[in-house]
């Protein structure tokens, strides 16, 4: 249909032609076709979009079952209702392997002769596509988007069959668990899976499926498949200069010829989430020759006095958006536009001491995994994890050894929340030449899925790789000290050649996660000197609360006794022997003391080493990483916030330690002997970049609410600093369990943080179950 040259005619006629089209659809929609209409941006008869092809689907498992599914005269009315995006696993389906999808749709016949692009954007594991009984191609890699060229095989104004062969199998039992060949993470083999890291049942309640969006792509001869935007800021003099790398296909032409030519790029930066009447778009335009096929354009646009994307303690999350339009005799061929964001943040691999926009900042970290089915996590739910973490002063995410939804990094963007991202390798992989090109090819699929990104500060390889993690000589007979260290160094330079503006971090080492107190030795072996400057994992298990059990433990199993018993909750990544071995923590009379128990031991072991860690901020403790914040399915983990998100001691207890202004108490013992004097030292530790001057910092020393002794200093607290300010020391306390509480108060008499320390001093003849805490020798760089 070809539309009047005269405006207000020609909008009518559209209104006309959409009325029309919805009326058909809703006609169409009682049988098994339901049109989808574009959403669309009009220029003359032609118009580009994005047509969503999410909702109900057909579904089958492929077990035992013909290899055809994808032939158009398949009857499947008789398949399983499925929405997709989706896990399968969330609805229903117990599977692992193949699972065949199918989908009928039609589209307005206005996007005849229109240049079409089949969008997926995360399928579990593999993906054989066909469109109307055409093979499209094939896709292997749980997280990343792919596309197929559609515009050959779509059938505009009839019925259409969008086809898809999922494949997410288990790992073979010779691969399973140290040879690995699924590029899943911790999304197919963790201690927090369904099953644990070790048992036979590891691989259970698979994550497979078409968990993230599908849609059409429909533009005028070309597409515009993605552009980057590598930000240059010199914080300095609030330069900054967006290095833009655009990638454009120009397909052929439905007589075969190539449609190449000059075509007109404009390009436009203007504020995401921020508005300033000074800050006017910065727009610019240029002519380019296109070549047939794809053809990447580089080009480079000046932005003096741009604001800079800071983390959330440090200033404002600035964002921008660059929009690109291709043109040609003024009609508009595609659009593409990307949030970016000018910063600059690097890492000094010597000592991982940390800038960001020329600022050194200490990261207060967590781990994290959403879930194990990542279609369950809108955009809502991950608001709420974040916010949850912001409040408690956590600037800095490991996602840890999988990537997450693309709707995980909006909102880090957003919020001002740094991100090390890990590829998904956890543990042992095969070694051979196959397996390491493919990981090498998703590891640039990560960085082109994600470059965009301010918050991504890091990318790291792999965790706990075997050759780094001498440990598993004690767990596999074939154990190999070698294992994937060529692995892991084509990896790391594949992930430098993608991206040379970020850090890589070839591995997660093992000695990077100290685990005292749960896998060796004590919690109070945080007290000692660290080692490392960087300590990505530390952490405890604890139960989650009553209510919560009762969610996915059957009620024989709430209070175990039996090896029956213990089984049930290993499945759900209970430790027995690390609970009550190693960190030694008591059964108690019932299931509410167990939890109880549990609770206060991952709360006082988590905020011990915080806070031990951070009083070493810089001498030589760079960055910490508690493991880790949410139980990423119904389990009892390590996670300080628990499926359901109901936080534990722990996260009040992380939230206090990792306040950015920190009254740190620092004992030399969890418990005293009546007749020693109690000495404990006070400390200010200050991550942010002001100087606090005439605070006062006031002490209590409590018992039952008895106030016992109390004081106050005035002090200037130095930006980016830890001191030692003072030691309080009281003799004469009988026994009895004690608190000391510290408060800093600017000069105005507000309260800018406060810490408490519980006590204990016990009667001369139980002076034989005293703890010791290590007392901590610092460098002389204080």
């Amino acid at each position: 249909m070809k539309l009047p040259d005269n405006r207000s005619i020609r909008k009518k006629v559209i209104h006309l032609v959409l009325i029309w089209g919805l009326l058909t659809g809703l006609w169409a929609c009682s049988g098994n076709v339901c049109p989808i209409h574009l959403q669309t941006t009009y220029e003359g008869s032609r118009h580009t979009g994005r047509i969503s092809l999410n909702g109900v689907w057909k579904m089958k498992t492929g077990n035992l079952s013909p290899a055809n599914f994808y032939l158009p005269a398949i009857n499947d009315q008789t398949w399983k209702d499925v929405f997709i995006p989706g896990n399968w696993h969330l609805q229903g389906v117990d599977h692992a392997g193949v699972v065949w999808f199918r989908k009928h749709f039609s589209i307005d016949a206005l996007c005849k002769g229109q240049t079409v692009k089949l969008v997926f954007e995360g399928v579990d594991y593999t993906a054989d596509v066909w469109l109307n009984g055409h093979y499209l191609g094939f896709h292997e890699g749980y997280f990343s988007p792919f596309s197929f060229p559609a515009s050959d095989w779509i059938r505009p104004g009839a019925d259409n069959l969008l086809v898809v062969r999922v494949n997410s199998p288990s790992e073979e039992p010779e691969a399973w668990s140290l040879k690995k060949r699924l590029i899943k993470g911790v999304l197919s083999h963790h201690d927090t899976r369904p099953g644990g890291a070790w048992s036979q049942r590891g691989q259970e309640k698979n994550t497979g499926g078409i968990w993230a969006s599908v849609y059409l792509k429909v533009s005028q001869q070309l597409t515009a498949d993605w552009v980057t935007v590598k930000p240059i800021v010199e914080p300095e003099n609030d330069g900054a200069m967006a290095e833009i790398t655009a990638m454009v296909t120009l397909p052929l032409a439905s007589d075969g010829a190539a449609l190449a030519g000059d075509v007109t790029v404009d390009a436009e930066i203007s504020p995401h989430n921020f508005s300033a009447e000074s800050h006017q778009p910065i727009k610019h335009t240029e002519h380019r020759h296109l070549d047939k096929g794809k053809n990447k354009l580089r080009f480079d646009l000046l932005c003096p006095e741009a604001r800079l994307w800071w983390p959330w303690e440090l200033g404002q999350p600035h964002l921008y958006r660059l929009d690109l339009t291709f043109r040609r005799n003024n009609r508009i061929l595609d659009t593409i536009s990307k949030v970016f964001g000018f910063r600059d943040i690097s890492c000094d691999p010597s000592t991982m001491v940390w800038h960001v926009n020329g600022k050194r900042l200490f990261l207060r970290g967590t781990n994290y995994i959403s879930s194990q089915w990542l279609s369950e996590m809108t955009r809502e739910k991950y608001a709420y994890d974040l916010a949850l973490m912001k409040r408690a002063n956590i600037n800095t995410i490991r996602v840890h050894a999988h990537v997450e939804s693309k709707k995980f990094y909006h909102l880090c963007d957003e919020m001002g929340i740094m991100v090390w991202q890990d590829f998904p390798l956890q543990w042992g992989y095969a070694d051979d030449a196959e397996f390491i090109e493919e990981a090498k090819r998703q590891a640039g699929e990560m960085v082109q899925f994600l470059y965009n990104h301010p918050s991504i500060t890091a990318w790291c390889g792999h965790n706990e790789p075997p050759w780094d993690a001498l440990w598993m000589k004690y767990k596999y007979k074939d154990y190999d000290a070698g294992q994937n260290k060529a692995l892991d160094e084509a990896l790391y330079h594949a992930l430098k050649i993608s991206d040379n503006s970020r850090y890589v971090h070839k591995h997660s080492a093992t000695s990077e996660h100290p685990w005292f107190g749960w896998y060796s030795g004590t919690w109070r072996d945080y007290g000692k000197p660290a080692t490392i400057p960087f300590v990505t994992e530390f952490g405890a298990q604890a139960l989650p609360s009553y209510e919560t059990l009762r969610m996915f433990l059957p009620d024989w199993a709430l209070w175990p006794n039996s090896e029956n018993d213990w089984a049930k909750w290993s499945y759900h990544n209970f430790q027995r022997k690390e609970t009550f071995e190693i960190a030694g923590v008591k059964k108690g009379a019932n299931i509410g003391e167990f939890i109880t128990n549990t609770q206060q031991y991952q709360a006082k072991l988590i905020k011990y080493a915080a806070e031990s860690y951070r009083r070493q901020r810089f001498c030589p403790v760079t960055g910490i990483f508690q493991f880790m914040f949410v139980e990423n399915w119904p389990s009892m983990n390590w996670g300080i916030v628990d499926y359901l998100r109901n936080p534990k001691p722990g996260y009040h207890a992380l939230k206090m330690a990792f306040q950015p202004l920190l009254p740190s108490i620092e004992s030399e013992k969890e418990t005293w002997n009546e007749g020693e004097t109690v000495s404990l030292k006070m400390w200010v530790i200050n991550d942010l970049l002001k100087v606090v001057k005439g605070a006062g910092l006031k002490y209590y020393l409590k018992n039952n609410e008895k106030l016992l002794a109390h004081g106050h200093l005035k002090i200037d607290i130095l930006p980016d600093s830890a001191t030692m300010v003072n030691t309080f020391r009281k003799s004469g306390l009988l026994p009895g369990t004690f608190s000391f509480q510290v408060v800093i108060e600017n000069r105005d008499g507000k309260v800018l943080a406060q810490n408490e320390l519980l006590f204990n001093v016990l009667k001369k003849e139980q002076s034989g179950h005293t703890d010791t805490i290590f007392a901590v020798f610092y460098p002389s760089c204080w």
